[in-house]
């Protein structure tokens, strides 16, 4: 099956009626694609009133897909704001799982950042994520293209499809 939906739900004036509110957007959204990626929650981890407003607000077979935090992708940069990185993954399930209880998450989209290249401590890291986020159906997407260099496309290729990552690839031009 493939869902079309957008990045964000606030960000498409044609979208929504000229008399919506900003508080009304997600439901105008949800009339128009059966699925959104969730921006927010790269920024900061959602609390769980957040969550539970945006499922109230959409249909039944409504998907999100949210977006893995920054500070778990390495484009934070400095510390990150959890006494450590298990905590942060920690909270961070924690903040999906209302999605998972009501059936709308589609996915968690790990997006690693344009420094993120090709090399064995990244692959490391990415293992490192996948296993912290064991339970949750997991995508990737790379914002550096020595991933998809011919010397190693066919590695990045079969690694992705052997350790079972959704894969997700942005238009970079």
């Amino acid at each position: 099956m493939i869902y079309i939906g957008l990045t964000g739900w606030g960000d498409h004036p044609d979208l929504y009626q000229t008399s919506s509110a900003a508080k009304d957007k997600l439901k105008d959204y949800s009339g128009h694609f059966p699925i959104v990626e969730l921006d927010a929650s790269f920024y900061a981890i959602q609390p769980e009133r957040n969550v539970e407003k945006w499922i109230r607000e959409t249909p039944d077979d409504f998907q999100f897909v949210v977006k893995a935090y920054q500070g778990m992708t390495g484009h934070q940069r400095g510390d990150i704001p959890f006494e450590t990185k298990k905590t942060m993954f920690e909270a961070f399930r924690q903040s999906v799982r209302p999605f998972q209880q009501s059936n709308k998450l589609a996915m968690v989209l790990l997006q690693y950042p344009p420094w993120f290249d090709c090399r064995k401590e990244n692959v490391d890291y990415i293992r490192y994520c996948k296993a912290q986020l064991a339970d949750l159906p997991l995508a990737i997407e790379f914002r550096n293209q020595t991933w998809y260099q011919p010397e190693y496309t066919d590695r990045t290729l079969s690694f992705l499809k052997e350790e079972n990552w959704i894969h997700s690839i942005c238009d970079m031009d």
